[in-house]
């Protein structure tokens, strides 16, 4: 086998080390940059890079369902509800001080070497968590590895080479094999929708009497300073 043939044979490789790299960093970055913006472009080019995925495994209609769905309409709709919405960053108690934190009427400034000790303070928290969510992620990718090392990969055949669609077989196995976990999926789907729609109701009357008992507060004093005079 010559160097070029060997070549083509890793290109599958490469390209699955490629794709995870580019969604383990975009993830990440969903998370460290502070413009919500940003944040859903990053979230757009990890749903990309799993689609590649699919790709690389031969699955042409999850690949084309993910472009359309995640990519596509659930990207676009995240997008739009920034753009109606006044959440331009996303920051953090480390971002809460602010140059007026600390300057008091008079302009002395007493309080600022408190508001910077909280702020020193809060920024060594988050560092401790990040360190801390990173050792436990490196440690869970460890575990893995040495889980499949020992268990070795799989021969797994690529649907497409078969020639049949990977509808009909994914129909198949959806609809025969794992009926019950795609049922329970969708009930688990359906009690959180009305689960939603039941907590922004409550919270749609409970602002409505609040604001219904301080009309009606201000519309007493009204009749009593009336009354008064």
């Amino acid at each position: 086998m010559s160097i070029l043939d060997r070549l083509v044979l890793f290109l599958p490789t490469l390209g699955f080390f490629v794709l995870g790299t580019v969604i383990l960093v975009s993830a990440w970055m969903v998370g460290q940059v502070r413009r919500i913006t940003h944040a859903a472009f990053f979230m757009v080019l990890a749903f990309t890079g799993v689609a590649g995925v699919f790709v690389l495994l031969g699955a042409d209609f999850l690949a084309g369902s993910q472009v359309l769905i995640y990519v596509g309409a659930i990207a676009v709709m995240f997008l739009f509800a920034i753009m109606v919405s006044d959440l331009k960053e996303l920051s953090g108690p480390a971002g809460a001080s602010g140059p007026a934190a600390g300057s008091g009427p008079g302009g002395s400034g007493s309080r600022a070497p408190e508001g910077d000790g909280e702020a020193a303070a809060s920024r060594a928290t988050a560092r401790a968590w990040v360190v801390l969510a990173g050792l436990v992620a490196v440690a869970f990718a460890g575990i893995v590895l040495a889980a499949v090392a020992k268990a070795g990969l799989p021969v797994v055949s690529v649907p497409a080479a078969s020639g049949e669609p990977t509808t009909v077989l994914i129909g198949r196995e959806l609809f025969t094999k794992f009926l019950v976990p795609f049922e329970v999926a969708s009930v688990v789907l359906l009690a959180a929708l009305v689960g939603a729609i039941v907590l922004a109701a409550r919270e749609d009357k409970e602002s409505g009497l609040g604001e219904g008992a301080d009309s009606g507060a201000r519309a007493a004093g009204r009749r009593n300073g009336g009354a008064v005079a």
